[in-house]
């Protein structure tokens, strides 16, 4: 089934707490920071898993770490403009519900002018190697309707942002 991780969950929760604060552009805190330590105490986590979890969305370019003694993280965009897909591939990597969606992604199969994959790539002496790959794919009766299920869920992703997630006031000063 369909699970998002428990890491993913604090992620969304650390993120949520940075952005609760006003620290990020256009924010009441705008210029200020929240402590790696502060957001460990609200969430209850260990400060290693919310250290941890925080240089990742540092390195991965969605916040800002401020070293020393005043030190902390702000977000380098606005909550309304940081998905739930954003998030979840920083800490899941890219969304995929099922193989075959991501294979040919990475095969980079060539399409014709109606978006369909020639025969050739589709014949099996043409595919890449892929452990992954299933051996039925050039013929699947459930490749396409996967495909379509794998679309809808990551435009949800897409479509939910973290200051929803985190009930902020929108532009309009209602609470999402």
């Amino acid at each position: 089934m369909l699970r998002i991780s428990k890491k993913a969950d604090y992620a969304v929760f650390l993120l949520g707490a940075i952005a609760r604060q006003g620290a990020f552009p256009g924010g009441e805190l705008q210029d200020g920071v929240v402590s790696a330590h502060e957001i460990a105490r609200q969430a209850g986590l260990n400060k290693s898993v919310v250290a941890n979890l925080l240089k990742q969305f540092a390195k991965s370019g969605m916040l800002e770490s401020v070293r020393g003694l005043k030190g902390g993280y702000r977000l380098l965009r606005n909550p309304a403009d940081i998905s739930l897909e954003d998030i979840l591939e920083v800490v899941e990597g890219r969304f995929e519900l099922v193989d075959c969606v991501t294979a040919q992604r990475e095969s980079g199969l060539k399409t014709g002018s109606a978006g369909k994959v020639s025969p050739l790539a589709q014949a099996p002496s043409m595919q890449p190697e892929d452990p992954h790959d299933c051996a039925l794919i050039g013929f699947c009766p459930s490749k396409r309707p996967m495909r379509v299920v794998h679309e809808r869920i990551a435009q949800m992703f897409r479509e939910i942002r973290l200051d929803e997630l985190c009930s902020l006031p929108t532009a309009t000063g209602k609470t999402r």
